[in-house]
C-alpha cells in the first residue's frame, strides 16, 4: 500500500461501523486523503469500487454483532465480578461523553419546533429502541401531546402510517441494524413529505441520511452489550426542553392531569 492508503486503512479498522454507510467522497474527507485515494485503495484490496467495501463492511457487522457473540465479548472484556461496575459505568461515562461532543443543542432545539407544530407524533422503535420508543411516549403523553408508538414488526407499521400527513412528524430510533420495518416506514415519510427526527448512531446510519433532524446517541462499542444509557439521555434532554419551551402548554397538561388524579382518587 501507499502510504495514503495505509493512513485510509487505519481509519477504517478504527471506523468500520462510520464507513459502512460512508460516501467514498465523505469517507476521503474524514480519512483526510482524496476520494481518488479511497477508489484506488478499494481496487488495490480486489474490489470492482467502494461500494463493494461498504456491502462487505456491512455483512461483517450484520454476522459480528448477534445477542451471543455481544454477550461473550463483554465478558472476556470485564475479567473479574469486583471490576463489572466500574468498568460498565467507565464505558457509559464515554459514550455519554462522545455524545455531548455529537449531538448538539442546535439539532436539540430544532427537533422541539418540528415536535411543537406536529398533529401527531409517531415513534418508531424496534427490539431494545421499544424501551426508548416507551420512555418518549409517556412523557410526551403527560406533556399533552398526541402520540402513536409503533413498536411492532410488520404490517402494524404500514396500518398505523396510514393516516400520516406533512402536518405530523416520525420519530425513528434504530442503532447498529435499523430493522426493515423503520427503512418502510421512512421510506412512507419521504413520499407523504413528512418531516423525520433520527435518533440513531451515526449521521450516516440508514435511518438518519434523509432526516430532517439528526440526534446523535451511541450506545458503545458494536461488540459489546450497549446500554441505553446515551439516547435515554438524548430523549430525557429533547423531552425537558420541549416542556420549557413551551412552558403555558405543560402546565396545563400537568394541572388537568391532577385534576383527573383526584377526581378518581389515584
Amino acid at each position: 500500500m501507499s502510504k495514503r492508503q495505509l493512513i485510509l486503512a487505519k481509519y477504517i479498522l478504527e471506523n468500520t461501523e462510520e464507513t459502512a454507510f460512508l460516501t467514498s467522497a465523505k469517507l476521503g474527507k474524514k480519512a483526510g486523503v482524496s476520494e481518488a485515494t479511497v477508489i484506488r485503495f478499494a481496487q488495490f484490496l480486489g474490489f470492482s469500487g467502494f461500494k463493494d467495501i461498504k456491502e462487505n463492511l456491512q455483512q461483517v457487522i450484520k454476522e459480528k454483532i448477534t445477542p451471543q457473540i455481544k454477550m461473550r465479548e463483554t465478558v472476556e472484556r470485564i475479567k473479574n465480578k469486583e471490576d463489572v461496575f466500574c468498568n460498565l459505568l467507565s464505558i457509559d461515562k464515554a459514550v455519554l461523553d462522545e455524545t455531548s461532543r455529537n449531538c448538539s443543542e442546535k439539532n436539540i432545539k430544532r427537533a422541539v419546533e418540528y415536535l411543537k407544530e406536529a398533529r401527531i407524533i409517531y415513534i418508531i422503535g424496534l427490539g431494545i429502541s421499544k424501551a426508548i420508543v416507551n420512555f418518549l411516549e409517556f412523557r410526551l403523553n403527560r406533556l399533552g401531546y398526541n402520540v402513536i408508538p409503533i413498536t411492532g414488526g410488520g404490517e402494524e407499521v404500514i396500518d398505523k402510517l396510514m393516516g400520516v400527513s406533512r402536518k405530523d412528524i416520525i420519530v425513528s430510533i434504530g442503532f447498529f441494524r435499523p430493522h426493515k420495518e423503520i427503512i418502510a416506514a421512512l421510506d412512507i415519510a419521504k413520499q407523504k413529505k413528512v418531516p423525520v427526527i433520527a435518533i440513531a448512531d451515526s449521521e450516516f446510519s440508514p435511518i438518519a441520511v434523509n432526516a430532517d433532524v439528526v440526534l446523535n446517541a451511541k450506545r458503545g462499542p458494536a461488540e459489546l452489550m450497549t446500554s441505553l444509557v446515551a439516547p435515554m439521555s438524548v430523549v430525557n434532554i429533547l423531552v425537558l426542553t420541549l416542556a420549557m419551551e413551551d412552558k403555558e402548554k405543560s402546565i396545563d397538561s400537568f394541572a388537568k392531569l391532577d385534576k383527573l388524579k383526584k377526581r378518581y382518587n389515584l
